[in-house]
């Protein structure tokens, strides 16, 4: 008797098989730029993510920095490589943080608005990517690389700073309608970015395994040169100011009314691009790992 339900058992089998194959996590059905480095999380850590990205509950620098730690604290527990960027963006905007926070400057308020609404240009990519929805195009690059898996994840990191930097800055600027008199401020802020970046080279080679991140941001032996004479740290701070400086100046033109923000959308694209292209040639000669 038992031989004629073997088929009806088999049958049962397959089905419930086939009916667990078929139920999808939440992040797998909603993310779209997807690929062989994609990571999918828990539905419990999908949704935790979407919400730490809503920019809508972050109004200030308090709920910006639990945002990044936490939304870090995820993406490291699965070793994500759409985490490398914001794992060293994380350290910056700690020191960031505490920096502005108990700021003496007349323009601490600009200031603080700044960090604000400059951090939540990659927060709020993050959550298009995370819901399928549109993402600018400089972090679509980001994204894309992501999922590609053919990029190392110092090219990733350094794809996001490129972004952030040449592509985002200019809007901030004109976000916020900056006045020419924070220009101190903005280039002391250089101080304390170009300083973090030898903790934040750790943090990658701790969560990521990442080796030559610190090479890189001191431009290899040629920062090591420049270094001995200037004293150490000069390189990094010297690439760092001359990017954010060339980027004021594309927010100076956007408040001005000088150029128009579609005009400057073409401008800093064809910048990034370039920059782009020189990151590649790196990871081409096996110099980002």
């Amino acid at each position: 008797m038992i031989h004629k339900f073997l088929p009806l058992l088999a049958f049962v089998f397959v089905f419930a098989s086939c009916q667990k194959q078929k139920t999808a996590s939440i992040s797998e059905k909603n993310i779209k730029v997807v690929g062989a480095g994609t990571t999918y999380y828990s539905d419990e850590d999908y949704n935790r993510l979407v919400e730490l990205s809503d920019t809508s509950k972050i109004y200030s620098i308090n709920e910006l920095k639990y945002s990044m730690n936490n939304i870090v604290l995820i993406f490291n527990k699965y070793h994500d490589r759409a985490g490398s960027f914001p794992t060293l963006y994380n350290v910056v905007t700690d020191v960031a943080y505490n920096t502005l926070i108990n700021s003496p400057s007349s323009y601490a308020t600009e200031g603080r608005a700044f960090m604000n609404e400059f951090a939540k240009h990659y927060i709020r990519n993050l959550h298009s990517y995370l819901l399928g929805q549109s993402i600018e195009p400089a972090w679509m690059n980001y994204y894309t690389r992501v999922a590609a898996n053919k990029n190392s994840l110092l090219h990733l990191a350094l794809s996001g700073i490129n972004t952030h930097i040449t592509y985002d800055i200019p809007f901030v600027l004109y976000n916020i309608q900056a006045e020419e008199a924070f220009y101190p401020d903005f280039k002391e802020y250089t101080d304390f970015i170009a300083a973090t970046y030898p903790e934040a080279a750790a943090e990658l080679k701790k969560q990521y395994g990442i080796q030559n991140a610190d090479a890189v941001f001191k431009m290899f032996a040629f920062g090591d040169i420049i270094d001995g004479f200037a004293g150490n740290g000069f390189t990094t701070h010297f690439v760092i100011d001359i990017l954010r400086s060339e980027s004021w100046q594309r927010g100076m033109d956007l408040v001005h009314l000088k150029r128009t923000p579609a005009q400057m959308h073409i401008y800093c694209f064809q910048s990034f691009n370039e920059r782009e292209d020189l990151i590649q040639d790196m990871d081409d000669q096996k110099l980002l790992y």
